[in-house]
């Protein structure tokens, strides 16, 4: 008994899985999310001034404040441009993760202790950068 794939002939089989084959593929491409240029510029430029602005916390935070506010201010631009993004959800929940779970409570802290102590600033810098490159590794592997 023959089965139904015997049945066909060699070349139309052949044929067969190449078009489903190249149909996956595109879809594939068409679900990953596009390079974006100006996500990857502001991780690279947010992060850096982040991670020195908080290694600035064991100054008094009045002394920061303005830096402080506009940081926090590009921080959320940076935020709602990834979540305006097509496909672009795991990089959205970064950015507010950052902005949310790491540096709102680190400069609310400062405000509220005036200066920070070195260990602290260090662990939270620590935490921050590995976001940051996560979120810059994620924009990095999109397809240009």
């Amino acid at each position: 008994m023959k089965t139904f794939f015997c049945s066909f002939k060699p070349g139309l089989l052949m044929l067969c899985f190449g078009f489903v084959l190249v149909s996956t593929m595109t879809t594939f491409q068409a679900c990953s999310p596009a390079f974006d240029q100006a996500g990857l510029d502001n991780v690279t430029n947010l992060g850096s001034k982040l991670t020195d602005l908080m290694a600035k916390a064991t100054e008094p935070y009045g002394k920061h404040e303005v830096a402080v506010n506009a940081l926090r201010t590009e921080l959320g631009l940076a935020a709602e441009h990834a979540a305006s993004q097509k496909r672009n959800k795991e990089i959205a929940e970064a950015w507010m993760a950052l902005k949310n779970e790491l540096a709102t409570p680190f400069f609310d802290r400062w405000k509220e202790k005036g200066l920070l102590n070195i260990e602290v600033i260090k662990e939270s810098v620590g935490q921050v950068g590995k976001s940051i490159d996560a979120i810059k590794k994620a924009e990095l592997a999109k397809r240009k």
